[in-house]
């Protein structure tokens, strides 16, 4: 299991602190979940790909299959790493 902290992007350019814990995370494939508050979020921002920065520098994007106020189920494929302050 791959756990750590970090932070997720919506499409909205709001950034949001998470937890995340992936069980199955190979090359190019990653299945786990997000532990996050989403209840000031609206749910639409969910509908589109979300962009999780982990703490080691790497990033994910991910499709949301299911999700509450505390936490999201995601499917997802790592990216190059990406240079934040671009």
């Amino acid at each position: 299991m791959l756990t750590g902290i970090g932070s997720i992007t919506l499409r909205s350019g709001r950034t949001l602190p998470i937890e995340y814990e992936f069980g199955a995370h190979h090359e190019h494939h990653w299945v786990g979940h997000l532990i996050v508050d989403t209840t000031d979020t609206d749910p639409s921002e969910f509908a589109y790909k979300v962009l999780l920065h982990c703490d080691g520098g790497s990033a994910v994007e991910l499709a949301v299959t299911n999700w509450s106020d505390r936490c999201m189920t995601v499917v997802g494929r790592p990216l190059p790493k990406l240079d934040r302050a671009a």
